[in-house]
């Protein structure tokens, strides 16, 4: 992978690095890990579906229908999610194996839905998805990364570059389900608790911009102390959470 320095969807600017769009998975040792603990990973998710609700995914406008695209984890951007520890306790004790990983969540769209071509939040992680149910092969359920579109496969990993230009589609009549994976790229492991302090900070005022869009307006040097403010806490509230990770 092509080292040219980290980017950010929150700063606006165009991804426009040369990077792959998808990673060979037989480069990654986490691949195997996720093959050989699949039908454990797999049961506590079809556990979580039957016991929880989902979350609809914050920003609408991504989804081809409103609340078709929902989500709910365990782990978001180095944020554990205490609540939710004991229906993944035995996929935890095999997922925190793995190095930089920041993200662990249940990514569910809905029969007949599709997620509109968006960028992700960083090129600074491997995004996985772990298929979990597959209704149907392509093109009816198809996953598209820049130019090149492929198929979920139940159990296998596919993973690739968030960054890029993506985009889903279920046109079935039943849901799909991946858990969807987040792991800090080795080059920038040691930048991990400010990639997602950035990251959070990013989504956070996406929120709040979508919730009140005269945010927007707040002069720039306000802006400037608000994004600096919020990483602060951001960053020593992920010191803190990182210590009932275990």
């Amino acid at each position: 992978m092509k080292n040219d320095g980290i980017w950010y969807s929150y700063t606006l600017k165009p991804y426009d690095l040369e990077e792959e769009s998808f990673y060979n998975p037989d480069d990654f040792e986490l691949t195997e890990l996720l093959k050989n603990n699949f039908k454990t990973i797999e049961s506590d998710v079809l556990h979580y579906l039957e016991d929880s609700s989902l979350k609809p995914y914050f920003n609408k406008s991504l989804v081809s229908k409103s609340n078709y695209w929902k989500t709910d984890g365990l782990l978001f951007w180095g944020y554990f999610v205490k609540k939710n520890r004991h229906t993944f306790k035995a996929s935890w004790e095999v997922l925190k194996k793995i190095p930089g990983i920041v993200s662990i969540s249940i990514s569910v769209l809905e029969p007949g839905s599709s997620i509109k071509v968006h960028n992700g939040d960083t090129n600074a992680i491997i995004r996985v998805h772990l298929p979990i149910i597959v209704p149907e092969g392509l093109p009816n359920c198809s996953f598209t990364v820049g130019e090149e579109t492929r198929a979920w496969k139940v159990g296998e990993p596919l993973l690739f570059n968030d960054a890029h230009l993506h985009k889903a589609q279920n046109l079935s009549n039943e849901r799909r389900v991946v858990l969807l994976i987040d792991v800090i790229r080795p080059e920038f492991l040691n930048q991990q608790l400010e990639i997602c302090a950035k990251v959070l900070n990013g989504l956070g005022w996406q929120w709040q911009t979508q919730s009140n869009p005269n945010v927007r307006k707040l002069p720039l040097f306000v802006k400037k102390i608000w994004w600096s403010l919020s990483r602060w806490i951001l960053r020593n509230a992920l010191r803190f959470n990182r210590l009932i990770w275990n």
